[in-house]
Parts: C-alpha cells; structure tokens; sequence
C-alpha cells in the first residue's frame, strides 16, 4: 500500500521585486522570496507617508515627517512607537522583537534597525535596516 506523503510549499510568501529587475530566465518582472518579500514589505509600510494611499488614510509610518523634528529621548521613543504599530496593524507576517533609531544628523536622516520574527512556520529572525532621508 502507497502511503500519501502531504508536501508543504516551499516559498510561503511572495511579492513583485519593487526594483522591477526582469528575471533573465523568463524575461518577467523578478519575485522576491519568503523573508525577503517580507522585508520589503516591511520597508514599503514605513516609507509611506500617512494619506498617501487612496482610500486608506491611516497605512503608513509616516517616518519622513520627523526628519526635521529635534531628536532627542522622546522623539526616538515617538519613532519606535510608530514604527511597532504601524507594523502591528499593517504587516500580520511579522512580530517586531527590537527597534534601533539613529541619528544621522550631518546628513538630515535617520537609520532605522528593526530585528523581527517573521510568523512563517519556520519562525525566522531576520533584521531590516534603512535609512530615512529626504527625497530631494
């Protein structure tokens, strides 16, 4: 008697490269993977100013918005504070263990570090960093 074997798929979670390489292989726009796709996904959410989404004026971290403000404790803390709801309410994928602010201060920007634990069924760590800056 042949015994079922059940396989689960090997990618869980996939998104469009927002770089918009082609794949050289199929000449298609390239997939982004697993932690990967949800890095991005990550980054995108807290790159997006609030009201910028029609339909949605609450998606977004709206991090660019404090750029100019003066950073010190409060501010730092106001930053994480967004930065884990913004990701609670938008990104039910991950669940933020750690959020790292830096002040880049000779350059108008700040570095955000954020160590998260993506909810897949391996239960992978993973760290997103960027950088906040002006766009012009």
């Amino acid at each position: 008697m042949e015994k079922n074997t059940i396989r689960a798929r090997q990618n869980v979670y996939s998104d469009l490269d927002f770089r918009f390489t082609i794949n050289p292989n199929t000449g298609d726009i390239a997939l982004k993977r697993d932690a990967e796709a949800v890095k991005q996904s990550v980054q995108n959410i807290l790159l997006t100013g609030r009201g910028e989404r029609p339909f949605n004026p609450t998606f977004g971290g709206n991090l660019r918005a404090y750029l100019f403000e003066n950073f010190d404790a409060v501010t730092e803390a106001a930053i994480k504070n967004v930065i884990i709801n913004s990701l609670r309410n938008h990104e039910p994928r991950v669940k933020v263990d750690n959020v790292i602010v830096s002040n880049l201060d000779y350059r108008n920007a700040l570095r955000i570090s954020i160590d998260i634990t993506i909810l897949s069924p391996e239960q992978t760590t993973d760290i997103v960093e960027f950088v906040v800056e002006r766009l012009r």
